[in-house]
């Protein structure tokens, strides 16, 4: 939300320079805003927020919030679009309109202007901001390439829209924040001592290439993979993809405590490290007629610990890792394939790369 905040406190210097005697024209001028961002990042949440802003501010004469897919300005037959838009317009006046997946009004995601009524919606909306430039505020929102691509196909909207707004994607510590905030005011849980920073870190190493593409939806799901590992936890199952509870914690049996390992965490350096080392200690015993597998795990080994060191970020060669898993274990009858598919499963656990528990199967059964 920083460039939201940069642009409400140079509009906040505004309203004050106007307060202590500025010409109040100052603060005539057009308000509508266009806001980019991936999913997840906001874009409803900070239209509401500046709504809210600019009606505290005196910068909105109504408490109005109109929210539209803008979908819903495409007509389905002749003659119907333009009063749509029109009606929308009048109703948002003093207000906010905010119109999420504007990028619809070009077309087709593609930036294709060939949609008549995408065409015709996008005209009179423009017509209408341009007749009432200082009588509401209009939010258009959708994804950064999408909007970009709308913005290109019309000059118009440059002139109608001076604004333009690209949320970023939250950054671990914040995500882990939004869990931690989700799982109190939804379900009533807390995070034990510590679960937090050390959430902000298993964030940064393992969710870090689904940031992008989810967000903040990504830190509900998951406080909701925690839950059902909560669940698991205190029903005596094995919690799926965590360590043993610890009994010295005194949150151990507190159903509305999340510990380290309902996400999968590991409890402290000191253990991750020894689990690792005992994992690389049985990938090194493996028998002479598992050496080609012994040889291929000491490399992913070496490899992962470079990449992620324990209890910390990633670097940059991380990325090598971050993709789909597929090995094919082929030997004579009697080679252990599945203790390599075990201590496959458990060395990419040990480094933070999978969070699920293995599940076995015969090709037969």
């Amino acid at each position: 939300m920083a460039p939201l905040k940069a642009f409400l406190t140079q509009l906040e210097a505004k309203v004050e320079y106007v307060a202590r005697g500025g010409d109040p024209r100052l603060l005539e001028g057009c308000l509508n805003i266009v806001l980019t961002g991936n999913p997840g990042a906001g874009k409803t949440t900070a239209a509401r927020l500046l709504a809210r802003w600019l009606r505290a501010h005196g910068l909105l004469q109504q408490d109005v919030f109109v929210e539209r897919n803008a979908l819903e300005l495409k007509g389905t037959h002749i003659g119907w679009t333009c009063p749509q838009v029109k009606e929308m317009v009048a109703a948002s006046m003093g207000g906010c309109l905010f119109l999420d997946e504007a990028y619809a009004l070009s077309g087709s995601r593609d930036g294709d202007r060939g949609d008549s009524f995408a065409d015709e919606a996008l005209r009179t909306l423009l017509t209408e901001l341009e007749n009432n430039r200082t009588s509401l505020c209009c939010v258009l929102a959708g994804y950064p390439e999408a909007m970009e691509r709308l913005l290109r196909a019309d000059p118009g909207l440059l002139r109608r829209f001076p604004h333009i707004l690209r949320l970023d994607d939250y950054a671990p510590s914040e995500l882990a924040a939004i869990a931690a905030s989700t799982a109190h005011a939804r379900y009533g849980l807390r995070l034990a001592d510590g679960v937090l920073e050390a959430l902000a870190e298993h964030i940064d190493r393992v969710h870090r290439a689904d940031i992008p593409k989810r967000n903040a939806s990504l830190a509900v799901g998951v406080i909701e993979a925690a839950m059902n590992r909560l669940a698991s936890r205190l029903a005596g199952e094995a919690a799926i993809g965590g360590a043993a509870p610890d009994p010295a914690q005194s949150n151990a049996a507190d159903p509305r405590t999340l510990l380290a390992e309902d996400f999968g965490i590991l409890h402290s350096r000191a253990s991750e490290e020894g689990e690792r080392a005992d994992v690389l200690r049985r990938i090194r015993l493996l028998p002479a007629e598992l050496a080609p597998a012994r040889e291929l795990l000491l490399g992913l080994c070496a490899r992962l610990s470079l990449a992620f060191p324990p209890s910390g970020g990633a670097d940059d060669g991380s990325s090598l890792l971050d993709r789909a898993g597929r090995l094919a274990i082929v030997g004579a009858d009697g080679a252990d394939g599945a203790a390599v598919a075990r201590l496959l499963h458990e060395l990419l656990r040990a480094h933070g790369r999978l969070t699920g528990s293995l599940v076995e199967r015969s090709a037969t059964a």
